[in-house]
C-alpha cells in the first residue's frame, strides 16, 4: 500500500503511520489490488535504477558528469533574475465559499465533496488528515465529526470570475490555471509603478455572523468610521467599519495590494509566491498559508540556498513515483538532486535528466523564450463506479459544458486534439485521443468528438470522467495558412487569370520546361504564363488517378507497397526531378524503408520561379 501523503498546507506534523492504516483498512479490494500493481511497477523501477548505478563503469560515469556539466552551463546561460512572478493560490477555495455563505462551518472540520471524493477540505479537517482526492467515507474514519458539503461548481466558477478580473489589471496575460490558481507577470506593473497608493478597506462586526472580512477580535474598532443595519440573511444588527490602507511601490507591496483587494471583494483569501520565475513562485505560495506570502530574491545564491533543504515532494511535477526513483539513488531534498546530478544520464532519459536538473537549479520548466501559456484546459469529475451509459452520458454533458466555459474565459477559441480521460473501477486509467480535421472550436464540437471516444468503452465501469483539449489555439492568433489554401489561392488566381485581357505589355517571350509528371515539354514563361505549366500539371494528376495509377498526392504523407511498378514510376519521377528543368520546390519521394514501404510527402508546386 502506498503511504499517505501529507504535502499539503495544513497538514505538517500529522502521524503518517496511523492514518495509513486507517486507510488500508478501510480501502476497497479492487483499490488495494490496483496499489499494489502500482508499488509494483515502481519498485521494479526502484531496482533497475539501483542496478544501473552498481554496474556503470569509471567511463560512463566520467562522460555523465561532464555531460550534466555542459547542460547546466547551458542551462545557467538562460537564468533570468529580472523577473517578478507571483502564484497566487485562494485559501482551501472551494471550502472557503461554503464556510464564507454559511458561518456554521467555520468552526468545524468541513470537506466539499461527497462519499465518493472530496474536492477540498478546510484547515480544521486537514488536521486529521482529511485532504483533497480523499474519499469522503475513509475522511470519516479519519474524522468522525466532519462535516461533508456538495460543491457548486457554478458558484465557485462565477467567484474565480470576480478575482481573475483584478489579477487581469496588473497582468493582461495572466494565467489562471485552475478556478483557484494565478500566475501573474508583475514585471512591467511593478517597472511602471512609481507612487503609493491608499485603498478604502470595510469590515464587519457586531451581531451578525454572515459577512467577511471581519474585524480581527484583538483590534478596537471603535475610533472606525462605521455604519449600522439589519442584516438581509439573518436579521441580527451588523456593523460595517471603514477605514484606509496604504500600499507603497516594489513587488512584495502590490501583491499584498491584490490580495486585499480579493478578500474585499470576495470576502475570501489567498496566499502568494514571489519569485524570478514561476515554477519557483509556486513553491513560495505554500510557505505562509493561509492568508500570506513568501518572497524569494531574485539572486542566484539565495535561490540555491533556499533550495537546499527542500524536501523534492514540494516541488510541482515531482510525485510518489520520481520520488521513489529519486530516493533510489539517495536523493531526498532538491541540493541532494543538483549534487547527484552526475548520475542522472545513467538512469534516466534525456528529458527527465534535464527536467530535474532545471529544479535543483530553480529554473523554469522550459525556456523563458519558449511559448508560457498554458497548453491545455481539461475537466473531470469522480463518482460511484457505474457501467450504465445514460449516467455516464449526463455526467459526459455537464464535463463538456464546464470545459466549454473554461475555454471562453480563458482567450481560447478552441483546440486542436481533444482525450477522453477515464479511471475505471479497478482504478486504472485509459486515456483516448483524437485529432479532427479542423479545430474544435463549440459545445457540439467537444460533445461530439469525445462522446466518439465514450461510445468505444461502453460496458466498461467508470469511477472517473474527463474531457481535454490540448494543442490550443488562442483568440490573438492569425490563421495559418495550410498546403491546401496556398492550393486554393493557386486556382482562384488562375480563374481570375482568364477573366482578364491581356495587353501588348502582358505578352512574355515564350520558353519550355519537363513536366515532372508525364516528361513532356510545356510552353511556359515567367510571371502569369507559368500558370500554362501547373494546369498541365494538374491535367496529368487527374489523368493519372482516372486510369488508377498512385500518384504523389497534393496534401496527404501516404505509404503504399513498394510493388516493381511503384519502383519504376519513383526512379522515372526521381529523374525528373534531378533534370536542369527542374523546379526549386519540387515533390520529393522518401527511399524505401526497411519495411519495404514507400513515404510520400508532396510539397506545393504553384509557385515555380524560373530557375536561373
Amino acid at each position: 500500500m502506498l503511504t499517505f501523503n501529507d504535502n499539503k498546507a495544513g497538514m505538517s506534523g500529522l502521524d503518517k503511520e496511523k492514518i495509513t492504516k486507517v486507510i488500508e483498512e478501510n480501502t476497497s479490494a479492487s483499490y488495494s489490488e490496483f496499489s499494489k500493481k502500482q508499488q509494483s511497477r515502481i519498485e521494479e523501477k526502484v531496482l533497475e535504477i539501483k542496478n544501473r548505478l552498481s554496474t556503470a563503469t569509471k567511463e560512463e560515469r566520467q562522460g555523465a558528469e561532464h555531460l550534466m556539466k555542459n547542460v547546466e552551463t547551458k542551462l545557467e546561460s538562460q537564468r533570468d533574475l529580472s523577473r517578478d512572478c507571483v502564484c497566487i493560490d485562494m485559501d482551501a477555495y472551494f471550502a472557503a465559499v461554503e464556510m464564507r455563505d454559511d458561518p456554521k462551518l467555520r468552526t468545524i472540520p468541513m470537506a466539499v465533496g461527497s462519499a465518493a471524493m472530496l474536492s477540498t477540505s478546510n484547515y480544521l479537517a486537514r488536521r486529521f488528515g482529511v485532504r483533497a482526492g480523499m474519499p469522503g467515507f475513509i475522511s470519516k474514519k479519519l474524522c468522525p465529526n466532519l462535516t461533508l458539503v456538495p460543491g457548486n461548481y457554478t458558484k465557485y466558477s462565477k467567484i474565480s470570475r470576480q478575482f481573475s478580473e483584478i489579477f487581469a489589471e496588473y497582468d493582461g496575460d495572466v494565467g489562471m490555471m485552475s478556478l483557484d490558481e494565478a500566475y501573474i507577470d508583475l514585471t512591467d506593473y511593478v517597472a511602471a509603478r512609481t507612487e503609493k497608493r491608499t485603498l478604502k478597506r470595510h469590515r464587519y462586526g457586531g451581531d451578525c455572523p454572515c459577512w467577511l472580512p471581519r474585524v480581527p477580535d484583538s483590534e478596537s474598532p471603535e475610533y472606525l468610521d462605521s455604519e449600522e443595519s439589519e442584516c438581509p440573511k439573518c436579521s441580527k444588527t451588523r456593523k460595517i467599519y471603514y477605514d484606509d490602507v496604504e500600499f507603497g511601490i516594489g513587488r512584495e507591496e502590490i501583491v499584498r495590494e491584490i490580495r486585499f483587494r480579493v478578500e474585499q471583494k470576495t470576502g475570501l483569501t489567498c496566499s502568494a509566491g514571489i519569485a524570478a520565475n514561476f515554477m519557483l513562485a509556486k513553491i513560495c505560495s505554500d510557505f505562509n498559508k493561509p492568508n500570506g506570502q513568501y518572497v524569494l530574491e531574485n539572486d542566484r545564491e539565495k535561490i540555491l540556498e533556499f533550495l537546499r533543504d527542500l524536501p523534492i515532494r514540494k516541488v510541482g511535477g515531482i510525485g510518489r513515483v520520481s520520488e521513489a526513483h529519486l530516493q533510489s539513488m539517495d536523493i531526498r531534498t532538491v541540493g541532494d538532486m543538483l549534487q547527484k546530478a552526475s548520475l542522472f544520464p545513467l538512469c534516466f532519459s534525456q528529458l527527465t535528466q534535464e527536467s530535474f536538473l532545471r529544479t535543483a537549479l530553480g529554473l523554469p520548466g522550459r525556456p523563458s523564450s519558449s511559448d508560457p501559456r498554458r497548453k491545455s484546459i481539461s475537466v473531470e469529475r469522480t463518482f460511484s463506479p457505474t457501467a450504465d451509459f445514460k449516467i455516464l452520458l449526463l455526467e459526459h454533458s455537464e464535463i463538456c459544458r464546464m470545459l466549454e466555459e473554461d475555454i471562453r474565459k480563458s482567450g481560447v477559441t478552441g483546440g486542436k486534439t481533444i482525450t477522453l480521460k477515464l479511471k475505471l473501477s479497478s482504478f486504472d486509467v485509459l486515456t483516448r485521443s483524437l485529432t479532427p480535421s479542423e479545430a474544435v472550436t463549440t459545445l457540439e464540437d467537444i460533445q461530439k468528438f469525445s462522446l466518439e471516444l465514450l461510445e468505444k468503452e461502453r460496458g466498461k465501469e467508470i469511477r472517473l470522467l474527463g474531457v481535454r483539449l490540448s494543442q490550443l489555439v488562442f483568440e490573438e492568433e492569425k490563421k495559418s495558412k495550410t498546403i491546401q489554401d496556398f492550393w486554393n489561392d493557386a486556382k482562384l488566381k488562375i480563374q481570375n487569370s482568364e477573366d482578364v485581357t491581356s495587353s501588348p505589355d502582358d505578352i512574355i517571350e515564350m520558353e519550355t520546361r519537363k513536366c515532372p509528371i508525364c516528361g513532356d515539354e510545356v510552353e511556359t514563361g515567367g510571371g502569369r504564363l507559368l500558370e500554362f505549366l501547373n494546369r498541365h500539371v494538374d491535367e496529368c494528376i487527374l489523368k493519372m488517378s482516372q486510369e488508377d495509377v498512385e500518384t504523389p498526392d497534393l496534401i496527404c504523407i501516404s505509404v503504399e507497397k513498394n510493388t516493381e511498378k511503384n519502383k519504376k514510376r519513383n526512379l522515372n519521377f526521381q529523374k525528373s526531378q534531378n533534370s536542369n528543368l527542374a523546379p526549386p520546390k519540387k515533390r520529393k519521394i522518401q527511399e524505401k524503408n526497411q519495411m519495404g514501404t514507400t513515404k510520400k510527402v508532396a510539397t506545393i508546386d504553384s509557385f515555380w520561379k524560373k530557375k536561373n
